[in-house]
């Protein structure tokens, strides 16, 4: 049949527009039975896109479907004609007499009979008896309906294999089984409810598969998998889900060594295992992965300060580590903390080494304002020397209030060995504060009776001994800060 005949019923506009826009139409057209505009947009879909998959079954189908529609009216024609002419071949059996004579024709009674709906309707029934026992005893009517059933098979059996091709296989199932009911013994439409069938399995074990591959039930989806490949090894993309879950199953066992490792407090080890897999794999269980990564590191960071003693190296080290955990959760407080507190004790040991005592203090405040225990008291430890260094050095440049102010810092700091500062404190003190002395009193001196007066002497003033006791020092005050 000619393209542009199967076209006159179709509109120009429907004809235009993308692939996807032809198919759905043309079976907008095919589920309404519409076969002439359904087989105009499968044979313009054709045409726009011919590697489509599955247009030419389509066409097909249609086209069966537009003979059997053409063929219907002659058809049933024949199978008038076949009954008219086998009805006067063969002699139709008498019907038996009533016992009863029947009334005459002309008596009133039956007269009224004839009249009445009732006996109308009865009298159709009976010619309507007596044409199907006329059509059954000649056979007539097993070949007319087998006609029919033959026909609504084909229907049905094509209509089935036009699901198959569009995926819709339950459907497909139900269509073939309705044509099975109407010929059981047919091969044909048993091997094609097989198929159904076998799909339509397939299509709900990829269902599960693919939930339980959502949830990262890797077990259960490999079994649902390996159902399918036993099942049709080339089903759609099953070899290849089968492979992305392994692959994911190898990553639950490292990840789950890693774990176990992290539970023994091996830190070291935990980023080891971990690094590799985060990597290979940014997209596996990347909460869990992260959240095991930054608590290795930041526990790594702070061992490694409270082993560092003096070392330089293992501050810096630590300090890298606490570095590597933010790049995981920049904003965490714990760790912005430990990477300040850390940052400002290896600035201490520096300025230490280097004698910078302003700078050392300076650091070293600021660790005990945030945290006075820092490091088991190291820190406090650290102050107090620096204190002391300090005051020492404003002492041997005659810098005598800022130097007592240092050694009343140390005095003034709990966890200080304060027999050091105390000394240096009251020597400063007794320099800057020297004792003033206070005059005494003097005798009068009274005269002696003697012939002759001798002059006495008048004695000199002499220094009373410093107080025992002076007043209170100030509250100390902190150095300045940078």
């Amino acid at each position: 049949m000619p393209d542009d005949v199967d076209a006159m019923n179709t509109t120009e506009s429907e004809l235009l527009g993308s692939a996807d826009e032809l198919y759905a139409r043309g079976m907008a057209h095919y589920r309404r039975r519409e076969w002439q505009d359904a087989r105009a947009i499968f044979v313009r879909l054709r045409s726009v896109a011919p590697e489509r998959r599955g247009v030419e079954a389509l066409l097909n189908e249609v086209d069966l479907f537009l003979q059997l529609e053409a063929m219907q009216p002659d058809h049933a024609e024949g199978v008038q004609r076949s009954v008219a002419s086998e009805s006067e071949s063969k002699p139709v059996e008498p019907v038996p007499e009533l016992q009863e004579p029947l009334p005459r024709s002309n008596s009133p009674l039956m007269t009224a009979k004839r009249k009445s709906p009732a006996a109308t309707l009865l009298s159709l029934l009976g010619l309507l008896m007596i044409a199907i026992v006329v059509l059954y005893v000649t056979g007539t009517l097993d070949g007319l309906l087998g006609g029919q059933r033959q026909e609504r098979v084909q229907i049905l059996v094509n209509q089935g294999r036009a699901a198959l091709n569009v995926g819709d296989y339950d459907r497909a199932a139900e269509l073939f089984g309705e044509a099975l009911a109407l010929a059981p013994t047919s091969e044909e439409i048993k091997t094609w409810y097989a198929k159904a069938q076998r799909y339509q399995q397939l299509a709900s074990l990829y269902e599960q598969a693919g939930a339980e591959i959502a949830a990262q039930r890797w077990d259960t989806a490999l079994d649902r998998l390996q159902r399918i490949l036993a099942i049709d090894p080339t089903y759609q993309d099953t070899s290849a889900k089968v492979q992305f879950v392994k692959s994911r199953q190898a990553l639950d066992t490292r990840f789950s060594e890693a774990k176990a490792v992290f539970d023994s407090g091996d830190w070291e080890e935990t980023t080891r295992l971990l690094e590799p897999l985060r990597d290979e794999a940014p997209d596996f269980r990347p909460d869990e992965v992260q959240q095991t990564l930054f608590f290795a590191y930041f526990r790594i960071g702070v061992d490694l300060l409270a082993s560092a003693g003096d070392s330089l190296d293992l501050m810096a080290q630590a300090i890298q580590s606490l570095d590597r955990a933010l790049a995981i959760f920049p904003t965490d407080e714990a760790a912005l903390g430990e990477r300040r507190l850390a940052d400002l004790y290896r600035q201490a040991h520096l300025a230490s080494n280097q004698k910078d005592w302003p700078q050392a203090v300076l650091a070293l405040q600021q660790i005990q304002s945030a945290r006075p225990d820092y490091m088991g008291g190291r820190a406090v430890t650290m102050l107090c020397s620096a204190y002391l260094s300090l005051g020492d050095a404003y002492y041997s440049s005659r810098s005598l209030e800022e130097a007592l102010q240092q050694y009343r810092n140390v005095l003034s700091i709990t966890g200080c060995d304060h027999v050091e500062a105390a000394l240096k404190e009251r020597e400063v003190n007794a320099i800057l504060y020297p004792p003033t002395p206070s005059p005494t009193a003097t005798r009068t001196p009274t005269r002696t009776p003697r012939a002759t007066s001798t002059p006495t002497r008048t004695p000199t003033a002499t220094a009373t001994q410093p107080p025992t006791s002076q007043p209170p020092p100030t509250s100390p005050q902190p150095l300045p800060t940078r």
